[in-house]
């Protein structure tokens, strides 16, 4: 769990400064400008409108200056409002970074018993400035305010889960997110939340659920990576016989493999003998200018001999040779040749007679039927093989690639 967790937090973006400036990105607008009436004095009216002035300018130092001189003169609610919207303006402008300044200009704007003032614009920077300060504190109970005021969007929802998290809240945490994701257009951040608020909580089957279903819709290397390889978590995998098939969904997953990894997929086929799988992930390295392709030259030579020889006469040979077996093995590694060769009807036929033989291990038999589902897929008989994916059951990694398998299928 703490190994996944890991690899989350060191693989996806942090939950920062683009969130936390969302957050106080609430628009600063000043008042219109006054006309001179019966209930304002002169003298409030001019300095009144040459801080707006100022405003426009940009001048901020001007605006607040001319606000306070208008201050000196305002009567009433309506006026000490548009005075303290003037300095909130003159002192929350997004290009303006004196937080602590900002954060003193809304809390006094609140607290002055004007009326007309933009109360929930006000909150909502306020929560943004408070983080913005590192008064992480003030801004998680401001924004939590402003939730149960407001309703809360997606970014205050986000705002909070990603503080529950590092408190180790978790189920705070989990739910905080749930709400982010639901309010808004969830990212890969708000995922990353959530990924580690269930491990923090062991709800492991949850965890891999969540990755089946963003997966897809995702195309994130490290969710497929962490769903893929979590097929070797099970109680009977072995690496030679199942490890090759993890390379496989990784690569349907268009996760970029390592150097490494394709040498180990192009040994692990090799080694079953898929020359001409062996041979395509060869060529891959050769193209790269690999160390271990020019290395191995002699091999990747001899590989390559191989798979030209099973495309001309040799998987039809294998093919025969199968038929003579007591059992149906033979005939789903030669329909791994097929498959690899691109030729899917051919590897379904094979593959199908390989499970009327039978006479296999459940674990085995289970893995012609997860290779066979790969070549009804790449048939493009999509319900025919997830049909095959759903009736495996096996612990020795085939079922778990199996959900994998559908997960990649609608991606």
């Amino acid at each position: 769990m703490q190994t996944f967790g890991k690899a989350l937090r060191n693989s996806l973006p942090a939950l920062g400064l683009g969130l936390l400036g969302a957050l106080g990105a609430a628009s600063v607008t000043a008042p219109a400008a006054y006309a001179q009436k019966v209930t304002a004095k002169k003298e409030f009216v001019e300095n009144f409108n040459a801080a707006n002035s100022a405003l426009s300018s940009r001048n901020w130092s001007q605006a607040l200056a001319k606000a306070d001189a208008a201050a000196a003169h305002a009567s009433g609610a309506q006026q000490r409002g548009a005075i303290e919207q003037i300095r909130v303006a003159a002192s929350c402008d997004p290009s303006i970074k004196n937080h602590q300044g900002c954060i003193a200009a809304i809390e006094k704007a609140k607290a002055s018993g004007g009326s007309g003032l933009p109360t929930k614009n006000y909150d909502q920077m306020l929560a943004g400035r408070y983080a913005d300060a590192g008064n992480a504190a003030k801004a998680l109970a401001q924004t939590k305010e402003n939730i149960s005021k407001y309703g809360g969007t997606s970014t205050e929802h986000a705002f909070v889960a990603k503080k529950e998290l590092e408190g180790k809240n978790f189920a705070g945490a989990q739910t905080a997110i749930n709400k982010a994701i639901s309010a808004g257009k969830p990212t890969a951040t708000h995922y990353n939340i959530l990924l580690n608020a269930l491990a923090g909580q062991n709800k492991m089957d949850e965890y891999y659920k969540t990755l089946e279903r963003i997966a897809p819709s995702m195309g994130n290397d490290t969710y497929w990576r962490m769903l893929i390889e979590r097929a070797k978590k099970e109680p009977t995998y072995r690496s030679n016989d199942v490890g090759l098939d993890v390379f496989r969904a990784m690569e349907a997953a268009k996760v970029s493999l390592k150097p490494q990894e394709r040498f180990e997929m192009a040994e692990a086929a090799r080694n079953r003998g898929i020359a001409i799988e062996a041979a395509n992930a060869w060529s891959v390295l050769v193209k790269a200018g690999d160390a271990n392709a020019t290395k191995n030259k002699a091999l990747v030579d001899s590989v390559t001999k191989a798979a030209a020889a099973d495309k001309a006469t040799e998987l039809a040979k294998s093919e025969a040779v199968a038929a003579t077996r007591a059992t149906g093995e033979q005939f789903g590694i030669v329909a791994e040749g097929y498959l690899a060769s691109g030729n899917t009807a051919k590897a379904v036929e094979l593959f199908n007679k390989a499970l009327a033989k039978g006479e296999m291990p459940a674990g085995t038999a289970d893995l012609v039927k997860l290779r066979l589902g790969v070549a009804q897929m790449k048939a493009g008989k999509k319900a025919d093989a997830v049909k095959t994916w759903q009736s495996i059951k096996a612990d020795n990694g085939a079922a778990w690639l199996a959900k994998t398998w559908i997960a990649i299928s609608k991606s």
